[in-house]
């Protein structure tokens, strides 16, 4: 049997308190859009204003023509602020509008299918006909259910 003398014992001590504290198991990583498209409620469509689905604007079963006012699922400050979006609804696909004062067939649009689930930033994503409309990142005023031969524009 080896015996360690008191100094290789205190070098040891000495390396392991250079080295700093080790890292705790317990911190709990950041959600992503993964995670909540799993414990999401089926039939709705979820909005959040920051990057992989983080901090929720709101959630809504029906359609909302206007994100801006005070009715519906997303009210006031939820206009032109989603920054990702989650679709765990029943029907194909949301249509995400620019503008609630354009009719439907016209409004500028990106749509989300049930089969994509969710679109983490939308700042590569951009409306149909983007040389006028732009990027759909902080530029949904709306959103309705929809079939998936009424879009167009798909958020990726």
């Amino acid at each position: 049997m080896r015996k360690f003398s008191a100094a290789a014992v205190g070098a040891v001590f000495v390396g392991m308190s250079l080295a700093g504290p080790v890292p705790s198991a317990s911190a709990a990583p950041a959600a992503t859009c993964w995670d909540n498209f799993e414990n999401a409620r089926d039939g709705y469509v979820y909005a959040y204003n920051g990057y992989n689905c983080e901090g929720q604007l709101g959630l809504a079963i029906g359609d909302d023509q206007n994100w801006g006012d005070s009715g519906g699922s997303f009210q006031g400050s939820d206009n032109n602020s989603a920054s990702s979006v989650l679709n765990k609804g029943l029907y194909s696909q949301v249509k995400f509008l620019a503008n609630p004062n354009i009719g439907n067939n016209f409004n500028p649009h990106i749509c989300l299918t049930r089969a994509e689930g969710f679109a983490s930033n939308l700042s590569d994503n951009y409306f149909e006909n983007e040389s006028i409309w732009g990027g759909a990142n902080n530029s949904i005023s709306s959103h309705i259910w929809v079939p998936r031969t009424a879009c167009t524009a798909l958020a990726t």
